[in-house]
């Protein structure tokens, strides 16, 4: 028993040694930061489904995220669904450093929109400084956690460390 504990404390700690806690008045909030093999900046203070992180959507329901960043640049939004298919649904959408931006923006025609297949999905944003070469880099075809990562890798690898970043969120569709 005391082994167990031992090992549940120490998993405990690496997991919450990424993390960072915030406490604000009637508030806790836990962050983590998901390190994906290359140096990045703190510049995405926010991103999560409208919802909130691991909010439910019904088939056909549309999805809108809250991103905030820490300087003006572009977004590119990913995911990975539940099959493990990777692909790109938003690239190089312009945000107002220090501002909460709304994706897809209120003023656009496009919608993102809740699809098949149903289960947990996981979104990335990367950000770079400037619009990102959308010829130089392909999501189309690619499976798996590390294709995902190795392509948004690539992607803002040109961006010095100081000015590109990546945070994660999820959802579930039902």
């Amino acid at each position: 028993m005391k082994k167990r504990m031992l090992v549940l404390f120490v998993l405990l700690a690496l997991l919450l040694s990424a993390c960072t806690v915030y406490v604000d008045p009637g508030r806790v909030s836990v962050r983590a930061r998901i390190r994906f093999g290359i140096e990045l900046s703190d510049i995405i203070t926010v991103f999560e489904p409208d919802r909130g992180m691991g909010a439910t959507y019904r088939m056909g329901e549309d999805i809108g995220f809250r991103v905030r960043t820490t300087s003006d640049g572009y977004i590119t939004l990913s995911a990975i669904d539940p099959d493990g298919s990777v692909y790109v649904f938003a690239r190089n959408i312009f945000v107002r450093g220090n501002m909460t931006a709304f994706l897809p923006p209120a003023n656009s025609r496009v919608r993102y929109k809740a699809a098949p297949p149903r289960g947990f999905h996981r979104v990335r944003a990367s950000f770079t400084p400037a619009p990102t070469n959308t010829t130089r880099i392909r999501y189309v075809g690619r499976s798996g956690e590390d294709a995902w990562t190795q392509s948004i890798i690539a992607e803002i690898e040109p961006y010095p460390i100081d000015v590109r970043d990546i945070a994660e969120t999820n959802l579930y569709i039902r």
